[in-house]
Formats: structure tokens, sequence, C-alpha cells
């Protein structure tokens, strides 16, 4: 089964940016191996969540062949190219948190 290498790589690349901002927003300059960790395990339960024991054969059999076109680094360059994908989710997030601020009306007019 041939992976789709373009959508692979665009997603590793945003998931990659994304994880970098967080770690530099959360990361406390004493101790950023515990956000680090934090990372993990969160990425750990959405893996666990999203692939479950009947896909994870077939994902680990064909990670070998997911090779980033950079070598699987991510460039300065490649991470500005995604960065308006980074902005539309904070702003997505600032929206979600901005609707869950507003009080409930149940009456009606």
């Amino acid at each position: 089964m041939a992976a789709d290498v373009d959508t692979i790589e665009r997603t590793s690349i945003v998931a990659y940016t994304l994880l970098n901002e967080l770690h530099d927003v959360l990361a406390l300059p004493k101790a950023p191996d515990d956000v680090t960790l934090g990372i993990l395990m969160g990425l750990s339960m959405f893996m666990d969540d999203k692939v479950g024991p009947m896909r994870a054969k077939r994902l680990m059999s064909e990670a070998p062949t997911i090779v980033l076109k950079t070598d699987a680094h991510v460039t300065g360059d490649q991470m500005q190219r995604i960065m308006p994908v980074l902005r539309a989710f904070g702003d997505h997030l600032k929206d979600m948190r901005a609707k869950a601020a507003r009080p409930v009306d149940d009456t009606v007019a």
C-alpha cells in the first residue's frame, strides 16, 4: 500500500512546527524536559486513540518508507510556509475560547 508522501510530509512539518511552538510557549527555562515529556505523553495518548492496536501494525510497517524530502529535518523555510496553518489554528482556538466565555441565554425572544 503506497503512502501519500506529500500529505504525510506536509502533516509532519505542521506537527513539528506546532509542537516546537507549543514547547516554546510552555517550557520553563529550568525544566524544559518536563514539557517535552508532557508532549510525548500527549502524543502517545493521541496515537493510542487514533491508531489503536488494529492499525498499528500497518502504520509501523510503512513507517520506514516515509522520509521527508529534507532527510527528516524541518527547515526554517518549510516552517515559514506552514505558519498560515498555525495562525488559522490559533484563530480557531481564540474563537472557541470566545464562544465558551459567552453566557448562554436559554430564553426565547
